[in-house]
């Protein structure tokens, strides 16, 4: 899942800048970032419902601030990865062009409305902008404990005991 929301954000930060020039390569770039994204929505969906329903693992003895910052930071990587997704469908909705999943032509589930098309846009953007500064956090605070405190992390999370 992760090689998938990351390839998403490569595909979409490279095709905006695709010329409009009539040869549809923009396009057949959009449906299928629109494709891949609609199963990573629904990915991302159910790894929440695994998250939320399997036990977790212990938090690791820090300070409390630091525990707080680190559930904060989970939820908000949750909370973009939720949002990137669903802002990019429900833009692709308000677009006025057709949805398609692998080719397949999605009904029609709302009429053009460019403002809402621009909220959403501007959304999914910035989600994918803060999913990115985080991700890099994530990575940051995962090789200071894995490599610098030698906290044994990849083990624990594999694990995950009951708290």
């Amino acid at each position: 899942m992760a090689l998938l929301l990351l390839g998403q954000i490569a595909l979409g930060l490279w095709m905006i800048g695709l010329p409009k020039d009539g040869t549809g390569l923009r396009a057949s770039w959009f449906n299928v970032h629109k494709s891949w994204g609609m199963v990573l929505g629904l990915l991302i969906v159910l790894r929440l419902a695994w998250a939320l329903l399997r036990p977790r693992v212990a938090p690791l003895p820090q300070a409390p601030a630091l525990q707080r910052a680190a559930r904060g930071t989970h939820a908000l990587l949750y909370a973009l990865m939720l949002a990137m997704p669903l802002s990019g469908f429900l833009g692709s909705v308000y677009s006025g062009y057709p949805i398609r999943f692998f080719g397949l032509r999605l009904p029609t589930l709302a009429a053009r409305w460019d403002g809402a098309k621009e909220l959403l846009s501007s959304v999914h953007y910035w989600s994918a902008m803060a999913l990115i500064g985080l991700i890099a956090l994530h990575l940051a605070a995962f090789a200071y404990h894995q490599f610098v405190l030698r906290e044994p992390l990849l083990q624990r999370m594999r694990a995950a005991p009951p708290r």
